[in-house]
Order: structure tokens, then sequence, then C-alpha cells
């Protein structure tokens, strides 16, 4: 099976000249029909490891063999592509494909407002959110030692979302749900900052590192062992790296996404259902799977919904949204480096 030769997925076949996976095939097509102007490259502005932009994506369709004037002599899409899409779509196997498929295919198959569980998820996690901080405002100090302590109380708040939104969870085996679990806590302690920091950002980009040092040393205070404590400029020398680099790279970048609670949600699951553990079983690998296909699809009705069927628009946006994980991603692996050199 070929790979693209502009974005290197698998599963390409020639398009336009070119070998491309459907996917930039389409994005080929409608950049010869979009009314928008070309603009310059934008790369050096967008997230580390983000996609091209518009116009260095063309020109990696330009380099593949992809020719303007072969686009000009075809229709928004062929016979074939027709015949071979609606083939595909009758298929009892289609719904776990549909999220493969570029964006301009999947709003004429499915409706819009296809999002029941990115949807029915808004107010259960309001629920989730609610009662996660009625246990922790009990804690008399705030600091890591006593947050960490209530790690048992989060997790079980966390199954009982996942089993409400998604009842097949809990047919998976308790090793598996644990481990699920126990990941994605993780994982959410590193998105929960966002939450708050969206309606303080100016407000700490304005700190002084005197006073972000103040804040992780009353964070870590009373955390150490007897006759282990730290001096102040040892933590900040410890962590207060890693409090940068969070703010930096963590939250700063989701925070300027501006997610409304639908995005939000749908990122949550895409986080949580992660099929790429090594130690679960084939049956939650599948699962994590399916259901990520299902929030994907989900979330790209959404998203055309929302930009009143833009579908370049739409394309745009679940492509930025879809470098959160990935972001969260880094960011623990960052975390477990500090830990590990800590301990």
């Amino acid at each position: 099976m070929e790979s693209c030769l502009v974005c290197g997925a698998p599963g390409a076949e020639a398009h336009f000249g070119g070998i491309s996976c459907r996917a930039c095939a389409a994005f080929f097509r409608r950049y010869f029909h979009s009314k928008k102007s070309i603009i310059s490259c934008t790369c050096k502005i967008r997230f580390q490891n983000s996609h091209p932009c518009r116009e260095c994506r063309i020109q990696k369709c330009f380099a593949a063999g992809m020719k303007q004037s072969i686009q000009n002599q075809r229709g928004k899409h062929s016979q074939d592509e027709k015949h071979n899409y609606l083939r595909e779509s009758t298929s009892t196997s289609s719904a776990n494909s549909l999220s493969l498929l570029p964006l301009s295919l999947i709003h004429t198959h499915l409706p819009f407002k296809d999002t029941k569980n990115i949807t029915f998820t808004v107010p259960n996690f309001s629920k989730y959110e609610t009662k996660r901080f009625e246990v922790f405002s009990t804690l008399g100090s705030q600091n890591v030692y006593h947050t960490t302590s209530l790690i048992h109380v989060d997790i079980g708040l966390v199954c009982n979302l996942v089993m409400d939104v998604f009842p097949d969870f809990n047919k998976l085996s308790v090793i598996d749900k644990k481990c699920l679990i126990n990941s994605f806590v993780t994982k959410l302690w590193l998105i929960e900052p966002v939450l708050d920091d969206v309606h303080n950002m100016v407000k700490y980009q304005k700190m002084e590192e005197n006073e972000v040092k103040n804040v992780l040393c009353s964070f870590l205070d009373g955390c150490f062992e007897e006759d282990g404590e730290m001096a102040q400029e040892d933590i900040w020398r410890t962590f207060g790296s890693y409090w940068m680099y969070s703010y930096r790279f963590i939250i700063e970048p989701i925070i300027r996404l501006s997610l409304d609670q639908m995005e939000l949600m749908a990122i949550i699951w895409i986080i949580f259902f992660d099929h790429a553990y090594n130690d679960i079983s084939w049956k939650s690998t599948n699962l994590c799977w399916s259901i990520r296909k299902v929030i994907h699809r989900e979330l790209r009705n959404y998203l055309i919904e929302k930009f009143s069927g833009d579908v370049e628009m739409a394309e745009n946006r679940f492509l930025n949204l879809l470098e959160i994980p990935m972001i969260v991603e880094r960011g623990e692996q960052n975390f477990k480096k500090k830990l590990y050199f800590f301990n």
C-alpha cells in the first residue's frame, strides 16, 4: 500500500496526476474552488508539530505531481469517486472509516446534528466538575500532598463519568479500566489549569518570576518528609522549569484556541480513549478505537454546523483541535521525566 506523498498517510492512490490520500486530494480540489485569497506561509506562527499552512500544503501537492490542469478538467467528484463513496457509505463497516474521509464527503452523508455523545457529556461533565470542586474544597490546605491524597476520589468520579456517557466501558476488565482511568487522570491534571487560567490569563502573564516562585513554593510546602525539606531556592531550581514549561507550552497554546464546551468535551474523550497503550487488551484497544472514531465524526459534524457549512474552516479548526492531545502527551512525558529525575 502506497503512502501519500503530501502528508505520509497510508492508503494513497492516484489523484490529479500525483499520489496522495483522499484528504489531500480533497484539499487540492478545494484550494482552487475556494474564494479565499492566497496568503503567505504562516508555519512560523503555528504550534510546534502542527499541520502545515495552506500555502505549504499546496506546494507539497505540486511536488507530489498533482496538477491544476487535471483538476480543472474534472468536477468536484468524478463518477468513479462517487460510485466508490456510495458503495462505502452503504457498507456496515463504514461508520468506523468515516473519520478518515475528507470533510467535504462526510458532510454530504451525515446530518450536522449527529453529536449525541458530545452533547450528552456537557451536563454530565458539569456535574463531575461540581462534585470534584466540593471534594477538593474540603481541603484546609491546597498543597500538593493534600491534593494528591484525594486521587482515589478523583478516579472514582472519572469512572462514574465515563460509564454514564459510554456504558460499554463497564464491560472491560478491571485491569483495563484502571489503566485507562489512571492514565487519563494524569492528563486531566495537565488540562485542568486551562479551565481556570482562561479567565485569568492576563493576570498570570503579568506575574513576575518571584510571584510565580511564591505560588510554587506554597503549593509544595509541607509535602516533604521530616528532615527532607527543601529550601525555596532548591524547590524553584528543581521544579520551576517544569512549571514555566507547562504554562508556556501546554496551558497557553490550549487557551489560545478558545475552546467552547462541545469542543472541550470532544477533546477530553479523544484523550481518554487512547488506543495506543501497550498494556491493555485487544478488546479495550478496539473499543477505544471505535469510540474515538465516533467522537472524531461528531466533532466534525459539530464544526461544520458551527461554521455554517464552511467545510474548509471546519477542517482547519478540526486539525488545530487535534493538536491538543499531542500537546498534552508531550506535557505528560516532560512531567514523567522530571518526576524520574527527582526520585
